[in-house]
């Protein structure tokens, strides 16, 4: 074991007396784990096939979506395993109850899974039902089955204002139970196709996606940093970035566990920072960390041309979120547009359009030539479809927030556009 990767961990949560105390133990069926997934997936298939609708199916996907962003990304990770940023208490509370709607755990149970499998992924080995290295579907057994019952089970030191919290031993207990409530609301507003879409569906998802992604992104993927020492390594998988609120960029997230971002280099969508932007903006969260304000870690080394080339971002995604965000939450001042200046070739819309769309105080200069359409907000340049949604930001405080929702998908749509046909 490298003595830079020994000094990385003596402050971990995890304290071993040896690190077989890790290494040396039994996979083993998992009798009420295997039961409650089971049952769910059951529901979900089953279920779902036989009361299938088109709402209950957007059901679905709204509320999987909704715990995964605000729960499991924000809540339950950003926030509770890893604190990368500050927010109020009962936010916290809220994030952190979505979380647990995923269905994988209590929150306290869920951290110490999580504290157990980073520490013994940063040792030079690590057991197998740690690190996902069997074969996929045993794998899938094993994680979604089973549980690893070590010979000698660590000491994981939570801090006191967590263990000692009324309210996450509260869901501790019965996090299972948790279900109960969304299901009984479903019901009364829905039947039984809502309970079986919105619950077990949802937890179907959640469960097996974490495990699936987990599998894959520590067996298969890309990487920009290597942690010296380390018996595995964390993988990136692009397409499944918006999926994933972000998760996905594990090869980020083993550089640099502490911080806020994920998505750290240009074309790296993090839906989970994204939302962070906008609850910062609307003072609901500060005190970012990110890997510039991260202690230096002498096993961390860069192994591709983006690491080696470019340092993590610290301040803000795309210069269009960016600016719509400000627009959000910022009275606009009369006779003040946001745009400086916008010019381009209005190739598939006629120009009346893009006058209408800046308004009266900005003039749009037509350019036949011009490659795509361009914004200048200050030291910010927007392109093509993102530089639309920022003209629409500034149309009016509602106009606004349909430009924030439509923003990360116009950059995807650009950021694709430029790799496949350039500029």
């Amino acid at each position: 074991m490298q003595a830079a990767t020994t000094d990385s961990l003596a402050q971990h949560r995890v304290q071993v007396v040896s690190p077989e105390d890790v290494l040396v133990g039994q996979v083993q069926f998992a009798p009420l784990k295997s039961l409650w997934f089971s049952t769910m997936a059951l529901g979900a298939v089953v279920g779902g096939a036989l009361t299938f609708s088109w709402s209950a199916f957007v059901l679905f996907v709204v509320l999987t979506g909704l715990v995964l962003l605000l729960g499991h990304s924000l809540g339950s990770h950003r926030k509770l395993i890893h604190n990368s940023y500050q927010c109020p208490k009962w936010l916290e509370y809220v994030l952190v109850y979505l979380g647990v709607q995923v269905g994988l755990a209590g929150p306290l149970g869920l951290l110490r899974q999580h504290e157990l499998r980073d520490y013994a992924q940063r040792l030079p080995q690590c057991h197998d039902y740690l690190r996902h290295g069997r074969r996929f579907w045993v794998d899938a057994w094993w994680q979604l089955h089973c549980d690893l019952q070590l010979r000698r089970p660590p000491d994981i030191r939570l801090e006191e204002r967590l263990v000692n919290d009324r309210f996450y031993r509260f869901l501790e207990r019965t996090w299972m139970l948790q279900q109960v409530p969304p299901a009984l609301l479903l019901f009364a507003v829905g039947g039984w196709g809502f309970v079986f879409w919105g619950v077990c569906g949802r937890v179907t998802a959640g469960v097996f996606g974490h495990w699936l992604i987990g599998y894959f992104a520590h067996n298969h993927g890309g990487m920009h940093h290597e942690v010296r020492g380390a018996a595995v390594q964390g993988r990136n998988i692009p397409l499944t970035s918006l999926l994933t609120m972000g998760e996905s960029w594990h090869n980020n997230h083993h550089a640099f566990p502490g911080s806020a971002r994920l998505g750290l280099y240009a074309g790296e969508w993090d839906p989970g920072w994204w939302m962070l932007l906008l609850l910062q903006r609307l003072g609901l969260a500060w005190n970012f960390r990110l890997p510039s304000d991260l202690p230096e870690r002498e096993e961390l080394i860069a192994v591709d041309a983006v690491a080696l080339g470019s340092a993590p971002v610290s301040v803000a995604m795309r210069p269009a979120l960016s600016v719509v965000l400000r627009w959000c939450v910022r009275k606009p001042e009369r006779g003040v547009p946001l745009v400086e200046s916008f010019d381009g070739p209005a190739a598939t819309l006629p120009t009346r359009f893009f006058h209408w769309l800046a308004g009266p105080q900005v003039r749009f200069l037509h350019i036949p030539h011009a490659p795509r359409l361009l914004v200048r907000i200050g030291p910010d340049r927007v392109q093509g479809l993102p530089a639309l949604c920022v003209l629409l930001a500034q149309r009016s405080r509602p106009a606004s927030w349909l430009a924030w929702l439509l923003v990360p998908g116009a950059v995807a749509a650009e950021t694709i556009r430029t790799r496949l046909v350039g500029n």
